[in-house]
């Protein structure tokens, strides 16, 4: 029985998974085989639009968002997956997504039964809580600022 070749073995991999190029010839040149095999094997994936990045970077994308991730968590979850920064940074770029509400939705799922703390001390300690959560989760500091100034703005008017 004679060895699978890189085409063989790439295709097994995309069948389990979407990966990027650059996953999947790590995954090819961890299995042992040379750079020129790798390489043929995904161009030949990419002609037959096995592999797209963009593709795989656009699903990444709305999985992030479900999640109610921020813009850096995103992007890091696409570099992480084998994007390039440059096609991360497009993705991000074309997408209409409100951060800000996004930023106001994940705090609302996270400390929905948050009551509101008694004393100055311990309101300080829950809104910094909040933010560090906020920022943790890729928002920036204006987005998780603006979610924390309107989640206290409807605690006032409750």
């Amino acid at each position: 029985m004679s060895e699978p070749t890189a085409k063989a073995v790439a295709v097994n991999i995309l069948a389990r998974c979407d990966k990027s190029c650059a996953a999947l010839a790590q995954q090819l040149l961890q299995k042992g085989f040379d750079e020129v095999a790798v390489d043929e094997a995904v161009s030949w994936a990419l002609e037959l639009g096995y592999l797209d990045d963009q593709r795989l970077a656009e699903a990444i994308l709305r999985s992030q968002l479900t999640k109610l991730h921020g813009p850096a968590k995103v992007e890091q979850a696409l570099q992480l997956k084998g994007i390039s920064k440059q096609l991360a940074v497009q993705v991000l770029n074309n997408t209409e997504v409100d951060w800000f509400a996004l930023a106001e939705q994940r705090l609302q799922r996270k400390f929905a039964n948050l009551a509101p703390a008694a004393d100055f001390q311990a309101k300080q300690k829950q809104q910094a809580k909040i933010v560090r959560h906020l920022l943790g989760q890729g928002f920036n500091y204006e987005q998780a600022n603006y979610a924390l100034s309107s989640h206290l703005r409807e605690l006032t008017s409750d």
